[in-house]
C-alpha cells in the first residue's frame, strides 16, 4: 500500500465516523472523492403515471418482469414488484418445464469419435447425473439411465462404460456387473 492510498483510507475512516464506525459500518472507499453534502446524488424520480399504469397493465395481462422491461424498454425489477404490490396484482405461478430422464440424456449426451459420448450436463462430483421430474424428483446417474435405453432393463451393480475411453456415456458402451463378470469368466473350448 502506497503512503497515498494510506493517507486516503485513513481520511476515508475519519470522514465515516472514524475506526469504530468503521469496523461496525464495513468502511466503504470508492475510487472518486465523495460529493459534497451540497453536491449529493440526486433521488432517483419514481416512474410516471403513465409508465406505471403500463408496467400494472402488462402485469395483468400475464406478462413476466422480464417481458414488461422488455415491451416497455424501462422498470427495473423492484419498481416493477413495487407497481405489483400497489395494484394488488398476484404473482402469476408458473409451472416449471420438465422432461424426462430420457429426454434429458439425449439432450445432455454429445456424440464423438467411434460411437462414444461425453456428457455435458449436471454432475455429481464424478458421475453424470439426470434429475427425475418434478420440483424433488430424486437423481440419477445418467449411466444408470443410457444401461436402461439401450438394454430395457435394470442394471445389475455399478454400471461403467465398457469401452475404456474416460468419460464417455454412449448407451451402446455401458455395462453392469453382470455383463463384466461375463467377459471375465475364461471360455472353454468345446471339443
Amino acid at each position: 500500500m502506497t503512503i497515498v492510498a494510506l493517507r486516503r483510507l485513513l481520511d476515508e475512516i475519519d470522514t465515516q465516523g472514524g475506526p469504530d464506525a468503521a469496523r461496525q459500518w464495513h468502511l466503504r472507499l470508492d475510487d472518486q472523492p465523495r460529493p459534497a453534502a451540497s453536491q449529493a446524488m440526486p433521488t432517483p424520480t419514481p416512474p410516471s403515471t403513465d409508465v406505471r399504469a403500463a408496467i400494472a397493465e402488462l402485469l395483468r395481462a400475464g406478462a413476466t418482469y422480464s417481458e414488461v422491461r422488455e415491451q416497455l424498454g424501462v422498470g427495473s425489477y423492484r419498481t416493477i414488484a413495487q407497481v405489483r404490490h400497489a395494484e394488488g396484482i398476484p404473482v402469476v405461478r408458473r409451472p416449471r418445464p420438465t422432461r424426462s430422464v430420457e429426454e434429458t440424456y439425449a439432450l445432455y449426451a454429445e456424440p464423438y469419435g467411434d460411437g462414444h459420448a461425453r456428457w455435458t450436463g449436471p454432475w455429481a462430483g464424478r458421475m453424470p447425473q439426470i434429475q427425475h421430474p418434478g420440483w424433488r424428483g430424486r437423481k440419477e446417474s445418467a449411466l444408470r439411465v443410457a444401461f436402461r435405453l439401450e438394454y430395457g432393463r435394470e442394471p445389475v451393480g455399478n454400471v461403467r462404460a465398457g469401452c475404456g475411453e474416460p468419460g464417455c456415456v454412449a448407451a451402446s458402451h455401458t455395462t453392469d456387473r453382470d455383463m463384466r463378470r461375463a467377459l471375465a469368466r475364461p471360455r472353454t473350448r468345446a471339443a
